[in-house]
């Protein structure tokens, strides 16, 4: 099983700091091994540099896009996916401020979700606890200065 937790970070953040992606798991991964301490300045750093995520609109999208897929249902749990007679499978969660994939089997249903949270925004930085893997879900864009 394979669990990623996915951060939506603010433009200038992901600009300033791609490349070195490290930074931000650090600084996650201290925020998530922490106890709920909701008012420590590590949690607060990490709400600085994250977005909030529109969960009604983010989940209007995702139920859009996936209509037409048979093997997609949306339950009060969040979004689920099984491809090839159960060899893949992927569950969606949408939080306030982060997003958890889920996925057992061969990748290609997680795939289809990291494909659709790419086409919503390139700024998606999904990270794996456990495994302590971590990256974009898609290339962030240069800017580029005339």
């Amino acid at each position: 099983m394979r669990e990623y937790t996915i951060f939506w970070i603010e433009e200038e953040f992901a600009y300033h700091y791609f490349g070195r992606e490290g930074m931000f798991y650090r600084l996650f991964k201290e925020v998530h091994e922490l106890p709920q301490q909701n008012d420590s300045i590590l949690t607060k750093q990490m709400e600085y540099i994250t977005k909030s995520i529109p969960g009604i609109h983010i989940n209007q999208f995702i139920e859009i896009e996936m209509s037409k897929n048979g093997n997609y249902e949306v339950t009060k749990e969040g979004h689920c996916l099984t491809l090839q007679n159960g060899k893949s499978k992927a569950r969606l969660f949408v939080n306030e401020r982060s997003i958890m994939l889920v996925g057992v089997g061969n990748y290609e249903a997680e795939m289809i979700f990291f494909d659709l949270l790419r086409k919503w925004d390139s700024r998606f930085l999904a990270i794996d606890f456990v495994q302590k893997r971590f990256g974009w879900i898609s290339p962030v864009k240069q800017r580029k200065f005339v």
